[in-house]
């Protein structure tokens, strides 16, 4: 009776069922381990690892994961992973970009139309430079992000005039062409005096897309007797044009699951 019901349990499988030297295959006909599936696999329940002909194996503990053992059989292995840490972000890309040309502005002493607010979310204004070398395109690909920019770089100025100077400026972020964060500083001192300048922007859920990244400044209050650099030397006495480029990172961060 047995025999028969095995006969008939070999007729119903479907054709893409073959077994060959005690090996097993699913959708191949040369299977190369004892159950050897070319496809997907769909587990309703449990998976035990380390079951003998008389006892059935282990199915782990909530949270475990299967870990490869060598030769030997598998384990399930807890990690403990600290909680929430599946409701955190992981680094899914990062950009490193440097310039070494920078831009230069010859003060027109106009503080009264340029050192002025600065507006989220407004595009870029004609009197605003950029910096070539910088642009850069990077893309998200999860809701829930977080785009982290750091900025570094140096302002100098240069004069004729002797005595304390000063001259200020505004550079900011500029995502997609709309400003997303900027700083302001001030360069004081003599001739040839410098200041470094550091940005620091996390910026929230941008959209599911290609995204693209411009650095750029302004004058804001530089007399006409000063010129200012930022990223570049205007002054080689002081500072050498190695180190006064500019340095971008960018880190994408998104959701785990």
């Amino acid at each position: 009776m047995k025999y028969n019901i095995f006969k008939i349990f070999i007729l119903m499988l479907p054709l893409n069922f073959f077994s060959q030297n005690g090996k097993v295959g699913v959708a191949t006909t040369s299977p190369q381990a004892t159950l050897d599936v070319n496809g997907t696999t769909n587990v309703n329940n449990e998976i035990n690892l380390g079951g003998t002909d008389t006892s059935e194996g282990s199915s782990g503990t909530a949270g475990s994961m299967i870990s490869a053992n060598g030769l030997a059989n598998p384990q399930w292995k807890n990690f403990d992973l600290p909680s929430g840490y599946l409701d955190g972000l992981v680094l899914s890309a990062a950009y490193i970009k440097s310039a070494t040309q920078g831009i230069t502005f010859v003060g027109t002493d106009n503080a009264t139309n340029l050192s002025v607010g600065y507006s989220k979310d407004t595009a870029k204004p004609s009197h605003w430079k950029d910096f070539p070398e910088l642009n850069q395109t990077f893309k998200v690909n999860k809701l829930g992000n977080i785009v982290n920019i750091s900025v570094q770089t140096l302002a100098q100025i240069n004069s004729a005039a002797t005595g304390s100077l000063l001259a200020s400026y505004g550079c900011g972020i500029y995502i997609d062409g709309a400003l997303k964060f900027v700083r302001t500083g001030i360069v004081t001192g003599a001739s040839g005096s410098y200041r470094t300048l550091n940005l620091n922007a996390s910026i929230p859920n941008l959209s599911v897309q290609s995204h693209t990244f411009q650095f750029a400044c302004a004058e804001r209050n530089i007399p006409t007797n000063i010129t200012l650099g930022i990223g570049t030397a205007v002054n080689t006495v002081t500072l050498s044009p190695e180190m006064a480029g500019t340095s971008v990172t960018i880190k994408v961060l998104e959701p785990i699951q």
